[in-house]
């Protein structure tokens, strides 16, 4: 007798996809951008990141969460676009010269943000999809 390996293959595509595509999202709208601004008048730093960057990597990360739902994969989502974003977001944080080590706390925050979106908009949408 020969296994269908159909359903294990699709899932692994659906991971890998997910994965590469919520991680690359992140290095090409955050990844990038390591200049803090230093207000002359104030003496504050802001940045790295502008809202259109944080704006922009939410989109792509709500975009992925709806096609996972509307697959019916919103527990894949749930744990494999988190992983990505907070994994990408330890590299590169962990990496920064001019850090103050607080990373760990950001990566935690990444993680519990990303997490909650994700269900929020994978959970919906996979809950819609089964009405029609």
């Amino acid at each position: 007798m020969r296994a269908d390996l159909t359903v294990p293959v699709r899932t692994l595509g659906w991971a890998a996809g997910l994965a590469v595509l919520s991680g690359g999202a992140y290095w090409a709208l955050l990844g990038w951008d390591t200049q803090r601004d230093l207000d002359p008048a104030t003496g504050s730093i802001t940045g790295p990141w502008s809202a259109w960057q944080v704006l922009g990597l939410a989109a792509v990360v709500g975009g992925l969460a709806f096609a996972a739902g509307r697959a019916r994969r919103a527990w894949l989502a749930t744990f494999v676009i988190p992983a990505a974003v907070t994994a990408s977001f330890i590299v590169s944080a962990s990496q920064d010269p001019d850090g103050d080590g607080l990373w760990p706390i950001g990566a935690a925050l990444v993680a519990l943000g990303t997490v909650a979106g994700v269900v929020l908009v994978s959970f919906v949408t996979q809950a819609l999809s089964r009405l029609r």
